[in-house]
C-alpha cells in the first residue's frame, strides 16, 4: 500500500532511485545481521577463551599433538624441540582425563605422541628438559595402558604406489609431506595438476578459485615467513601455490561464506591432483589476522575482491622420509543417521 502511494506521488526517476536506495539499505542490514549471527555463535562455541568443554579441549589437544608430530617428522628434527608445545599438550591431556575421561580416540593418541616424544629422545641419548620430564611423569600417573606412537616412515615408491589404483586406495595414500629434495618441479606438471583440479564442484558453477603459483625462491621464502606455519621445512619448497577465491561472484548475506567453501573444495581437489602428478605437497592454513592479511595481500598481489583460502608448498620427494600419523577418528564419530 505504502509503495503504491509513494509511486503515485513521486516522479518515476525519483521513485526508482528511492527504491534502489532502500533495497541497497536492506541488503546491507541483512549482511550486517548475518555477520553478527556468526559472531555470536563463534564467540560462544569456539575455544577462543581456553578449553573448558570436552570439545574445546580436544580441539586444543589435536592442534598441540600435531605440532609435536610435525617436529618428529621433520627432515632434521632438533633434539629438545617443542618444550612449550609439549607442556601445554600434557596440561590439556591431564585436564581432559580428570574432567571428561581418557577414552576419546584423540586424547589417547595425544598421550601416545607424548610417549613417543619421550622415547625419541631416549633413543637418541638426549636428556629432555627437566620440566618436561616431570610433566611426562605426572601424565603417566593417569595412564598405564598405552604404548608410544610411531610416525610413518615411507619411501618415495611406497608413497606413490597407489597413484593409479582405485579411489579408496589412492585417497588414503595421500598425506602432507614436509621433506623435499632440491630438484625442480616443471611448470608443466603444476599446470597439469591445476587443470585436473578444475572439475571441483562450486555453487552454481561460479568457480571462484584462483591458484597463484610462485617459483622464485626469495619470494616464496618471504611469503612463507609471513604465513608462519612452516618452520623446519618451508625453506625446502620448490613451488608455492597460493589459493584465493573471488567474492565478487557471490551475492547477499546467505552467500557470505561460499567463497571459502568452494575454495576449500578446490584446494582438496588440487591436493589429489598434485598427488596424482607425483608431486609432494603440504597444505598450510591462511587463517590470517588483519595485519597478516594486509601484508600477504601486498606480497602476493591478490585482488582486493579475493580472499585467501590456503597455501600449498610443493616439492619433489627424496627416496625416504617421514609423515605424521595425523590420527583420524573412526567413521562412527562423523556419521549420524537421522530419520
Amino acid at each position: 500500500m505504502l509503495k503504491r502511494i509513494i509511486k503515485a506521488v513521486l516522479p518515476s526517476k525519483l521513485y526508482h532511485l528511492v527504491l534502489r536506495s532502500y533495497s541497497s539499505f536492506r541488503v546491507r542490514q541483512k549482511i550486517k545481521q548475518a555477520f553478527l549471527y556468526d559472531y555470536r555463535r563463534y564467540l560462544k562455541a569456539s575455544g577462543s577463551f581456553g578449553g573448558n568443554t570436552s570439545i574445546q579441549l580436544i580441539g586444543n589437544i589435536i592442534r598441540e599433538y600435531h605440532s609435536v608430530e610435525k617436529g618428529l617428522t621433520l627432515p632434521q628434527t632438533r633434539l629438545g624441540f617443542g618444550k612449550r608445545a609439549v607442556l601445554i599438550l600434557i596440561n590439556d591431556l591431564i585436564k581432559h582425563v580428570k574432567n571428561y575421561g581418557g577414552q576419546d580416540e584423540q586424547v589417547r593418541h595425544g598421550i601416545q605422541v607424548v610417549l613417543e616424544y619421550e622415547y625419541f629422545h631416549e633413543y637418541h641419548g638426549f636428556k629432555i628438559d627437566q620440566e618436561v620430564e616431570g610433566a611426562i611423569r605426572d601424565l603417566k600417573q593417569y595412564v598405564n595402558d598405552l604404548q608410544h606412537s610411531v610416525q610413518l616412515g615411507l619411501t618415495k615408491a611406497e608413497y606413490f604406489k597407489y597413484k593409479d589404483a582405485s579411489f579408496d586406495l589412492f585417497s588414503h595414500s595421500r598425506a602432507s609431506v614436509r621433506t623435499f629434495d632440491d630438484t625442480d618441479i616443471s611448470v608443466e606438471k603444476i599446470l597439469r595438476a591445476c587443470s585436473m583440479a578444475r572439475n571441483a564442484p562450486s555453487a552454481c558453477n561460479r568457480q571462484s578459485w584462483k591458484a597463484y603459483v610462485f617459483s622464485d625462491k626469495e619470494k616464496i621464502n618471504k611469503i612463507l615467513r609471513i604465513q608462519g606455519g612452516n618452520r623446519g621445512f618451508g625453506h625446502l619448497t620448490n613451488k608455492l601455490i597460493v589459493i584465493a577465491a573471488e567474492i565478487g561472484v557471490f551475492v547477499g548475506a546467505h552467500e557470505r561464506n561460499q567463497a571459502y567453501i568452494d575454495g576449500g573444495i578446490y584446494a582438496m581437489n588440487l591436493l589429489y591432483s598434485l598427488h596424482y602428478q607425483e608431486i609432494g605437497a603440504c597444505i598450510l592454513n591462511c587463517s590470517n589476522g588483519i595485519e597478516k592479511d594486509r601484508t600477504l595481500r601486498d606480497l602476493c598481489k591478490i585482488q582486493d575482491s579475493e580472499v585467501f583460502i590456503a597455501m600449498i608448498v610443493c616439492g619433489n620427494l627424496p627416496e625416504s622420509f617421514k609423515v605424521p600419523i595425523s590420527k583420524r577418528y573412526s567413521e562412527e564419530h562423523f556419521i549420524v543417521f537421522k530419520d
